[in-house]
């Protein structure tokens, strides 16, 4: 994705946003308006345009409702795609999703986190951040799964291009609320990583069960990046026993050769089953 087309869609997307809000705003003093004013007129004809409103209304409401359900089925198919790797024909849906007008706030959110989630799987980190930042601008109140998880993906894009005290602040607002275990789990190989790379190794190996015990729950690449970065952390730490276990476990699951090409910090440990550990 051109980063030119990116600017258009996104721009298109805070456009839509505040349409459908307008749009929303609008048909709530429109019906209150019209009920006041029927009210005011004389019985049969007051019954009679507030019949034919009711009847206009429903129609309008019918049809914007059609539309969100489109943006819901083209969100479904791109995600559907995306999880499938073919990600050229899920850009696709979940273009038009962000950029085809709905009223369902909802529906243009999640188009746009699936489109984030998109350039992730292509490594476009830059992109990523420009899209969750377009995200978290909107009001995401009562979308607390959304706001969650595009602020995990926001901290994850920015570790990638070693901006980390910037990931720190997008990260950090997320302790700060009730998380449920699936999200917890996201965040932690993020917050392992970013732990590494800030230098607190102390808190990375900081209630190590329990981290283990979360890793066993992701995917095999997952679980072997996390306890990777938890050996990577313990070897700093000088803790010889546990760096050994957690090496051979990652390597249980995943081949660590593959996994530092794209996540640089575990390679002191990746070359080796049982390191010779040292202080850095």
């Amino acid at each position: 994705m051109k980063p030119e087309n990116l600017e258009n869609i996104l721009r298109n997307f805070k456009r839509q946003m505040i349409l459908a809000g307008v749009l929303r705003l609008a048909i709530i003093l429109a019906i209150s308006g019209i009920i006041i004013w029927t009210t005011c007129l004389p019985e049969p004809e007051g019954k009679r345009l507030l019949l034919l409103t009711a009847v206009g209304l429903l129609l309008t409401w019918i049809l914007l409702m059609l539309g969100s359900a489109r943006t819901a089925r083209e969100v479904q198919a791109g995600s559907v795609l995306l999880g499938m790797g073919q990600l050229d024909d899920a850009e696709v849906w979940l273009r038009k999703a962000v950029e085809g007008f709905s009223i369902s706030v909802r529906g243009k959110l999640l188009a746009g986190q699936q489109l984030a989630a998109l350039c992730m799987k292509r490594q476009a980190y830059e992109e990523v951040a420009t899209i969750c930042r377009a995200l978290l601008a909107q009001r995401l109140n009562r979308l607390q799964s959304v706001w969650i998880n595009t602020r995990i993906m926001l901290a994850d894009s920015l570790l990638y291009l070693d901006r980390v005290t910037e990931a720190y602040e997008a990260m950090r607002p997320v302790y700060d609320v009730s998380l449920s275990l699936a999200d917890r789990i996201k965040l932690l190989p993020v917050q392992l990583r970013y732990e590494l790379s800030a230098g607190h190794t102390e808190s990375a190996v900081s209630s190590l069960r329990e981290k283990i015990k979360m890793a066993e729950l992701l995917d095999s690449a997952g679980a072997a990046l996390v306890h990777a970065l938890l050996a990577e952390a313990c070897r700093q730490r000088a803790m010889t026993a546990q760096c050994g276990f957690l090496i051979e476990r990652a390597r249980l699951y995943h081949d660590l050769d593959k996994l530092v090409e794209r996540y640089g910090i575990i390679a002191p440990i990746a070359g080796q089953s049982h390191p010779d550990v040292h202080r850095d």
